[in-house]
């Protein structure tokens, strides 16, 4: 098969976005109802460290249609930073939603995300992943990290992590970023990312892939991440 790598018009990353940040309750409720009532949403966190086994919640955010999501930060911590909304409320009224069977809950990497919140005693599911779903279906034609699907399946050029976290020795924890710049890195993350999904998971049944996804691939994504938060034990002795 010879994938079609025309960029499927989708609204444009720039001053057509509509991103919000999330610092009242109610507004909370009212994108957790928008949430609840979808069929699915994109759904990304934000932590301190690229190890989930080392990382604080920083915020999470969610998409339920191109071009629109929200950020709602729980730990900024810079000088400064704004009174943000209660994490434990916010992970309480989370938890029944993320855990709802009804409701399909898509990611990028999301064994990272749900590693993280299983931390927290939220257990994500069900869940579809943008990575797998783009590895399934083009193996080894190209890498499978979001800023590279974008350019190839969108035509977008995103928001690096290093653009506001800096590099090297400048190079700080995402709860030390401010709030203006982690706000667009963040919602977009959870657009992009359903964006993908919208372009590539048709093209599992298009293209007879959908037993390999959902047999083989995603059903690895609680297994692997138990493994991984277990480790293995090594008899010695034998």
């Amino acid at each position: 098969l010879v994938r079609n790598t025309d960029p499927v018009p989708e609204p444009a990353i720039g001053d057509e976005h509509d991103y919000e940040i999330i610092f009242d309750m109610n507004r909370f409720d009212a994108w957790l109802e928008e949430l609840k009532a979808a069929e699915l949403f994109a759904f990304d966190t934000e932590t301190t460290s690229l190890d989930y086994m080392l990382a604080r919640l920083v915020g999470v955010s969610f998409a339920c249609e191109p071009g629109r999501a929200a950020y709602v930060p729980l730990g900024h911590r810079y000088p400064d930073a704004p009174q943000q909304l209660d994490m434990d409320e916010v992970l309480s009224k989370l938890k029944p939603m993320l855990e709802d069977p009804a409701v399909l809950k898509v990611g990028h990497n999301i064994k990272y995300d749900t590693a993280v919140l299983l931390s927290y005693g939220i257990e994500i599911a069900p869940v579809d992943d943008t990575m797998l779903i783009s590895y399934v279906l083009e193996g080894g034609q190209h890498g499978h990290g979001m800023d590279e699907l974008a350019r190839i399946f969108l035509d977008l050029d995103t928001i690096k992590y290093s653009d506001v976290t800096g590099t090297g020795k400048a190079r700080v924890t995402f709860d030390l970023v401010p709030l203006d710049k982690a706000l667009d890195y963040a919602a977009e993350d959870a657009d992009i990312t359903g964006r993908l999904h919208r372009v590539l998971k048709s093209r599992l049944v298009e293209e007879s892939m959908v037993t390999v996804y959902e047999t083989l691939e995603r059903p690895l994504v609680p297994i692997l991440r138990d493994m991984e938060r277990r480790g293995i034990r090594v008899n010695g002795k034998e």
